[in-house]
C-alpha cells in the first residue's frame, strides 16, 4: 500500500490539472478571468510607435503624446490658418461650419522641450505643444479621479473604450488633477522653459483649432492640403470607416457604443479616433461662422470629430457643434461624449523669453519692404521727431503715430507670407503649364508633318480632307505657340515678384508648399523639382543675373532640377 499511494497522489493531481483546463476549475483564491478582459496596455497605448512621448499617470499607468509642431518665424509669429469647412452640406449650417480666419501657434521652443523629446521633432523653425495619441480611457480616469486604483488583473473591455457621459468641467479637473499628480511624482515629465525654474507645462483641454490642426495631421500636411481636404489625407483605396467607428450611410452594422482606443488606422500624424468613437470637447466656446470670422456671442463648447452615433458628415475635423456647459439637470454630458488633452504652456515664461519677445517685437514692422528700401523708412523719421519734440502732447500723437504705422507694418509682414505661400504655389503650376503647352506643341507638330508626307502621295477628296485638317493643325500651332509665349512671360513676373520679397520669406514658403508634394509618387516628384526650379530662377533674377527668356524655357522643359 505504500508504494501505491504515491501514484494514486500523482493521479489526482493529474485529474485536478484536466479539470482546470477543460472545466475552469482554479485553486483557491485565484481570480476568475473575464471573456473579454483586456491589459493595461490595452488601455493606454495599443499601438505603440517610435515618436510616442509618455507620461506616467498614478496605478502605474501612462498616457501617450505626440508632438505637434507648427511652423512660425518667431515667439511673435503665427501660422495662419482656416478651420471649418468650405462646403456645408446643408445650407442651414452653413453659418455653423463654415470656414473661419484663425491662427496658430505653440507655447514650447525646441530648446525647452526635454532632449528625448526632440528626437521627434520635425526640421525647420517651430513651435510646439502635445495633443493625446489617443481619448482618455475609462481605466486612465479611474486612476486619475477615484481615491484607490483599479484592479488592472482583472479589467473589463470597458477599460480600455473612451471615457464618456462626464461634463465640461469634469473633464477640465481631470486636467487640473493630473498636472498636479505630475508636478508632485513626476515633475521631470512636463516640459519645463529654457532658464525658468517655476513655470512649467500643464494639462488642459485643446483649443478648436489646436485640435482641428492636429485632427487633419498637423505638420505632416502642407497649407494647400488644409485648405483643400474636408478629411484627411488618406491612401488610395482607403475609406473613412478604415479611421472612424461611425455609422456610414447605408452601412449593413453599425456600432451601438464606442470601441477600444486604437481600433482603427491612425490619421497622418499618427491620432487615433479623431473622427468618430467618442465625440470630444475642447476648451472654446461656440460662436458662428459668418463672413470668415466668428461671432461675438460666446454660448456652449464645442464638441468635435463627431461619435459612434455620427453620419459622414458630423465626422469631419472642419465640423463644428455646440453642447450647453449646462441643461435644467445641471452640467450636460453625453454617453457619445469624451476628450483628449494636450500639453501647453504659458506665452510668457521668465528665462529668456521676456528679451526674446521684446527683441521680436522691436523688430518687427521695423524694416522696409525690399522694393521700398531706397525711401526713408517713416519709423526713423518719426524717431527723430520725438527725440526733438518738447511738447507733451505733439510727442504723444508722435507715439500714435508710430504705433499705428508699426502695427499696419507688421499686418503687411503677415500678408507677404501668405503672398509667398500663393507666388510659389502659381510659379510650381505655371512651370507644369508650360511643359503642357510645349508638349502638346509638339505632338502636334510630329502629327502635321505626319500629314504633310501622306499628302504628297495623296489626290481627290482624300487630299482635300488632309489639306483642311492640316490647316486646323496650323492655327492649332499658332495658338499653342500663343499660349506658350504667354505662359512664360506670365512665369517670368512671377519670378521678378519673388526678387520684391525677402528670402527668408520664400524660405518659409518653400517649406510649407514642400508638405504639399512629400508623397514619392511621380505627380510630387515633379512638383518638388518644379519648387526647386521657380526658386532657382528667383534667385538668379534677385543677383541681377536672370535668365535670358530661351535659357529659361530651355530648363523649364528640360526637367533636370532636384
Amino acid at each position: 500500500m505504500s508504494e501505491l499511494k504515491p501514484r494514486l497522489c500523482l493521479f489526482c493531481l493529474c485529474i485536478l490539472t484536466l479539470a482546470v483546463l477543460f472545466c475552469g476549475l482554479r485553486p483557491a483564491g485565484a481570480a476568475l478571468a473575464r471573456k473579454d478582459s483586456v491589459t493595461p496596455a490595452d488601455a493606454c497605448n495599443p499601438q505603440p510607435a517610435d515618436d510616442d512621448i509618455t507620461l506616467p499617470m498614478p496605478c502605474g499607468l501612462h498616457m501617450v503624446f505626440k508632438l505637434v509642431a507648427v511652423p512660425a518665424r518667431g515667439f511673435l509669429w503665427d501660422m495662419p490658418v482656416r478651420p471649418g469647412l468650405d462646403d456645408s452640406a446643408n445650407a442651414d449650417r452653413a453659418f455653423y461650419d463654415r470656414r473661419y480666419n484663425a491662427a496658430l501657434s505653440g507655447p514650447f521652443a525646441l530648446d525647452d522641450l526635454p532632449a528625448a523629446w526632440r528626437k521627434a521633432a520635425p526640421q525647420g523653425q517651430n513651435y510646439y505643444y502635445l495633443i493625446a495619441k489617443y481619448e482618455v480611457t475609462n481605466l486612465q480616469w479611474r486612476a486619475v479621479m477615484d481615491a484607490s486604483c483599479p484592479d488592472s488583473n482583472n479589467l473589463a473591455a470597458e477599460a480600455a473604450r473612451p471615457v464618456t457621459d462626464v461634463s465640461w468641467y469634469e473633464a477640465v479637473d481631470f486636467t487640473r488633477r493630473y498636472t498636479a499628480w505630475l508636478l508632485k511624482n513626476a515633475p521631470h515629465a512636463l516640459p519645463r522653459f529654457a532658464g525658468d525654474s517655476r513655470n512649467v507645462g500643464f494639462v488642459r483641454l485643446p483649443t478648436e483649432t489646436e485640435w482641428e490642426y492636429a485632427a487633419r495631421g498637423g505638420q505632416t500636411a502642407g497649407s494647400q492640403q488644409l485648405l483643400q481636404e474636408d478629411f484627411f489625407a488618406v491612401p488610395q483605396g482607403a475609406s473613412k470607416s478604415d479611421y472612424a467607428v461611425y455609422r456610414p450611410e447605408g452601412a449593413a452594422h453599425i456600432p451601438e457604443n464606442a470601441a477600444r482606443i486604437g481600433s482603427r488606422k491612425p490619421n497622418p500624424l499618427g491620432l487615433y479616433d479623431t473622427a468618430g468613437n467618442a465625440a470630444e470637447m475642447v476648451l472654446d466656446s461656440f460662436r458662428f461662422s459668418l463672413a470668415g470670422r466668428l461671432h461675438g456671442s460666446a454660448g456652449g463648447f464645442v464638441r468635435k470629430g463627431g461619435s459612434f452615433l455620427s453620419g459622414d458628415a458630423e465626422i469631419l475635423p472642419g465640423r463644428r457643434e455646440e453642447t450647453p456647459f449646462f441643461l435644467s439637470d445641471g452640467p450636460a454630458h453625453a454617453r457619445d461624449l469624451g476628450f483628449r488633452p494636450v500639453i501647453s504652456g504659458i506665452n510668457t515664461p521668465g528665462g529668456g523669453r521676456p528679451g526674446q519677445l521684446t527683441a521680436e517685437w522691436n523688430r518687427a514692422g521695423e524694416n522696409m519692404a525690399p522694393h521700398m528700401q531706397a525711401a526713408r523708412n517713416p519709423l526713423e523719421e518719426l524717431d527723430r521727431m520725438l527725440v526733438m519734440a518738447r511738447d507733451p502732447a505733439v510727442k504723444a500723437n508722435l507715439q500714435k503715430l508710430r504705433d499705428t504705422i508699426k502695427n499696419n507694418n507688421i499686418m503687411l509682414e503677415r500678408q507677404k507670407q501668405l503672398e509667398a505661400q500663393s507666388l510659389l504655389r502659381t510659379g510650381v503650376y505655371m512651370i507644369e503649364t508650360i511643359r503642357n503647352y510645349a508638349s502638346r506643341r509638339n505632338s502636334l507638330q510630329s502629327q502635321l508633318q505626319s500629314m504633310e508626307r501622306d499628302s504628297k502621295a495623296a489626290g481627290g477628296q482624300t487630299l482635300e480632307k488632309l489639306r483642311r485638317i492640316m490647316d486646323t493643325a496650323r492655327r492649332g500651332l499658332v495658338m499653342l505657340d500663343t499660349s506658350l509665349d504667354k505662359s512664360l512671360t506670365f512665369y517670368r513676373s512671377k519670378v521678378d515678384e519673388g526678387t520684391q520679397l525677402a528670402r527668408e520669406a520664400l524660405t518659409a514658403a518653400e517649406e510649407s508648399l514642400g508638405k504639399d508634394f512629400s508623397g514619392h509618387d511621380p505627380f510630387n516628384e515633379n512638383m518638388r523639382r518644379n519648387l526647386a526650379l521657380f526658386l532657382r530662377h528667383a534667385d538668379m533674377s534677385r543677383k541681377n543675373k536672370p535668365l535670358p527668356r530661351e535659357a529659361m524655357q530651355k530648363e523649364i522643359l528640360e526637367r533636370r532640377f532636384q
